[in-house]
């Protein structure tokens, strides 16, 4: 069986804006027979996401403190350089994947607040580019702001300088 697919749009130009016109009214029009009660589990399933992003924070946390504590010593007492770099780079790639949960948790507290605000965000979505102003475009990378945070910054940064500090002594050595 053979599908032959259309070359070109089922609808000329005009008639594709005058369905996205009438989806989009059906959307907006949907946001204003929202139930208190379906506003309030909206607000627990986000609320959800963020808790969910904050555990996932701490165990980034919790999981990279003995690869640190392995990699350094172990660096030490054999000697090796290569394995204290090694180390830095476990900080680096936890750094970078904690600081992405931190922006993810504050893109979820913003979609919170607009729909505990009553914006039309339609219901139950838990798209968090939502609550973004149109036209904005998605970053998956971690912002500067969210890598200073202290969440971040504080825990990240001294891990990093020991490991620095134990490479460039076993450089010197």
């Amino acid at each position: 069986m053979t599908l032959h697919w259309p070359t070109g749009a089922a609808e000329d130009d005009q008639a594709q804006t005058r369905t996205l016109a009438a989806i989009q009214a059906a959307l907006l029009g949907e946001q204003s027979t929202v139930k208190a009660e379906d506003r309030r589990q909206h607000l627990s399933f986000i609320q959800a996401v963020v808790t969910r992003m904050s555990q996932a924070s701490s165990a980034s946390k919790s999981w990279l403190l003995p690869i640190v504590t392995v990699t350094y010593g172990y660096a030490i007492t054999s000697k090796s350089f290569f394995v204290a770099l090694l180390g830095c780079l476990a900080v680096l790639v936890f750094g970078v994947l904690d600081a992405n949960y931190l922006k993810q948790e504050r893109a979820f507290r913003k979609l919170y607040d607009e729909v505990a605000a009553g914006r039309p965000i339609p219901a139950f979505s838990m798209n968090p580019a939502l609550a973004s102003p149109a036209g904005t475009r998605v970053n998956y990378w971690p912002d500067w702001p969210d890598v200073r945070s202290w969440a971040v910054a504080p825990v990240y940064g001294p891990l990093l300088l020991a490991g620095q500090g134990v490479a460039g002594w076993l450089l010197c050595r």
